[in-house]
């Protein structure tokens, strides 16, 4: 918690306003920068603790002959995922001379100032996400594995695998295998399904590039002839500030699809309190609090393109 004071006289020992600032040059007064809405889904609970389950309905039917009983399957259920909320917090004090002397209204400005610290804090820890998607650091699985892995599983017998890590750079190439790979998804079962990719997520030194991948006539990189073909996936191109990557990039599916993994969980919205300070002063304390928990538990609506 910051405490905001006057000036401390030495000889007298005591607090005096010597200097009084009139104009005070503050970087940080701005709007807060958030994106987080844009990668995660948005889901408000009143629970401590929400428990997700996986879950596989039926599998492949089996040829009967006749006089045989029919082929019985019972539904598979993998485990579960329990996000916790966590509560963070911050504030500061100011005295009671401050409240009263200073010219730049400290006591506006500093909880102007609270508020766009606990806005842009929950940014930054949801980034902590997308910046280690080959780490089971922030998040993982229902199996277990990072959001990005060559041998995620699935629940079906025959133990199927899927791939959505391409660990490589920005390229034609791989573009086109980030985007055939949601041509054929795997499901819990092990059966294939179509999914339209969505969004394409870089770094901003990647600006460019992605542009030129997805909207230039011909094929980007080649002196010839060769169509574009991306234009046909009419993908949305997402400049995310707080990858620490340069090369860092992502193709994602449908934030709305039912399957859509990365996911927030927020049971209290950021609060400012103020009170008297808890002394024999008057000084003021506000303080903001918050609660939310995140992670992925179904990662197989998005690729790893680099990290």
């Amino acid at each position: 918690m910051a405490i905001i004071r006057t000036d401390w006289d030495t000889s007298t020992g005591r607090e005096t306003l010597r200097n009084v600032v009139r104009i005070n040059y503050d970087s940080t007064a701005r709007s807060a920068e958030t994106y987080w809405k844009e990668l995660f889904k948005d889901e408000k609970t009143d629970l401590y603790q929400e428990v997700l389950q996986e879950y596989a309905g039926l599998g492949a039917m089996a040829a009967t002959v006749e006089g045989e009983n029919y082929h019985i399957e019972t539904p598979k259920y993998k485990g579960t995922k329990t996000f916790t909320q966590t509560k963070y917090t911050n504030g500061f004090r100011i005295t009671e001379e401050m409240q009263k002397f200073n010219k730049i209204k400290l006591m506006q400005t500093m909880t102007t100032s609270l508020a766009q610290t606990m806005e842009e804090g929950k940014d930054i820890e949801l980034a902590k996400m997308w910046n280690n998607t080959t780490a089971t650091t922030y998040a993982t699985g229902f199996d277990g594995l990072a959001i990005g892995s060559a041998s995620h599983t699935c629940l079906d017998d025959a133990a199927t695998t899927y791939d959505n890590l391409i660990s490589g750079d920005l390229t034609v190439a791989n573009l086109e295998s980030a985007l055939d790979y949601f041509a054929a998804v795997y499901d819990a079962q092990g059966n294939i399904f179509t999914h339209t990719p969505r969004k394409l997520v870089v770094n901003k030194n990647l600006r460019n590039r992605a542009w030129k991948l997805l909207n230039s006539k011909g094929q980007y990189g080649e002196f010839s002839n060769t169509a574009n073909g991306f234009d046909q996936y009419n993908l949305q191109t997402f400049v995310y500030p707080r990858l620490s990557s340069s090369t860092a990039w992502f193709v994602l599916g449908d934030k709305a699809h039912r399957l859509y993994g990365p996911m927030v969980f927020t049971s209290q919205e950021p609060e400012l309190r103020q009170k008297d300070a808890p002394d024999m002063t008057r000084d003021m304390i506000v303080t903001s609090g918050q609660m939310f928990t995140y992670g992925c538990p179904d990662p197989r609506l998005i690729v790893v393109g680099n990290v």
